[in-house]
């Protein structure tokens, strides 16, 4: 075996290809990596603000901003700031606030007593997506609000229907129609949140920059495939039977540099990826992925005698993994009928297991390691098999 593997630490030295294309690969993801982060450090987030000037000093004013202020699904979203008239106009002018609200004066009784008292809403135009998100926000209350109205005017009807004195009407239409406000505006109260799991995000340049690594690592396995067919035409498996070398030996001496030289290579490139050192999850996980490229590309070359057999039914199916599996359009703009076949493709764990070293949620990337390598010793005596009955053949024709 140690011979074997000898021979095949010479003939990759000598092949120049495979170095180039690892070579050309690794400095692609550092300028994209390089640009990426570049890019990503000019861009910093920001929270939308919200300025708010209160003409209305009534303690039902105050009761609505401080339910915007404890609503986590608002708060979530906008950070409000309260103040003077003159002070929020300046911060606005001054690219401090992107939009501020003007509360009318008498606007909460108004509100309940349905009379109609808008709010003024001044918006940045030159941000439309922060516009656009505070405009929805709004709508979403303002349908809430609506349905108040029409339950406190169907209410009130009632009561006039029924002979109530015109001053209880109105004291049970002002306590009534608040209560139906206040629990309006807290309306993520009424429903359980349950988290659902979901592709993991990514900037859509580091997307691609792993679809790039995924899609050469699937070929260089093909490649190695290739090597292996390439010597059982040669022969090599008629004569095998001379050394006395175990199949299971000489396949492992076959492909244990190709994946060693593969493993090497995705490391680097993912801590370039995640911009971290590297770590015992990333050896690891590359370590899993490059063995499933080979040992699958093993397993598909026992069934072919040709190579140009097998380098077609090769690159189809690594076009359809790179496909279906989001290599082309990114996994959370695909259609769920396609998520559901990209879920049968090794490209989409790929995928979602870098995305999630690169985040750091290192138990689910561990997770999707533990199954590479399952599926790869898996794939792996099973190639062992067909070649073994391959030989046999061979020496029994």
């Amino acid at each position: 075996m140690l011979n074997t593997i000898i021979k095949e630490l010479k003939e990759l030295r000598a092949d120049k290809k495979i170095w180039i294309g690892i070579i050309s690969v690794l400095i692609i993801i550092i300028i994209g990596t390089s640009y990426n982060k570049k890019n990503t450090e000019n861009m910093t987030p920001k929270t939308l603000m919200l300025g708010v000037i209160n003409n209305d000093d009534s303690s039902y004013s105050e009761l609505l901003l401080s339910y915007f202020n404890s609503s986590e699904t608002f708060s979530s979203l906008v950070n409000v700031i309260t103040g003077e008239s003159k002070e929020i106009k300046d911060a606005f002018q001054n690219g401090k606030v992107d939009i501020y609200l003007e509360i009318p004066k008498d606007f909460a009784m108004n509100m309940v007593e349905l009379k109609h008292s808008p709010i003024k809403i001044t918006f940045n135009t030159q941000d439309t997506t922060k516009a656009i998100l505070f405009q929805n926000v709004l709508k979403s209350y303002e349908k809430y609000i609506a349905a108040v109205e029409a339950n406190a005017v169907g209410l009130y009807e009632i009561m006039e229907a029924d002979g109530m004195e015109p001053k209880l009407i109105d004291e049970t239409n002002v306590t009534i129609s608040m209560d139906m406000i206040f629990t309006a505006l807290g309306k993520e109260t009424f429903f359980t949140f349950r988290p659902m799991e979901k592709f993991p995000a990514t900037s859509i340049p580091d997307y691609y920059i792993i679809s790039i690594l995924i899609m050469t690592l699937l070929y260089a396995g093909l490649y190695a495939g290739f090597r292996i067919l390439s010597e059982m035409k040669q022969g090599t498996f008629t004569r095998l039977r001379t050394t006395k070398l175990p199949m299971y030996q000489f396949l492992t001496a076959k492909i244990l540099l190709m994946i060693g030289v593969f493993t090497v290579a995705v490391t680097i490139a993912l801590s370039m990826i995640g911009d971290k050192k590297v770590t015992l999850e990333i050896v690891l996980f590359s370590l899993s992925v490059s063995l499933f490229s080979v040992t699958v590309a093993a397993f598909l070359c026992a069934f072919f005698h040709t190579t140009q057999r097998f380098i077609l039914i090769g690159n189809l199916l690594v076009f359809y993994y790179t496909v279906i599996g989001g290599g082309i359009i990114p996994i959370q703009f695909l259609p769920e009928d396609i998520i559901r076949l990209s879920k049968l493709t090794p490209y989409y764990y790929m995928i979602k297991g870098i995305i999630y070293l690169k985040q750091g949620q290192s138990i689910l990337a561990n997770r999707i390691t533990i199954s590479f390598f399952v599926v790869s010793i898996l794939l792996f005596g099973a190639s062992v098999a067909l070649f073994y009955r391959r030989s046999v053949t061979y020496e029994e024709a």
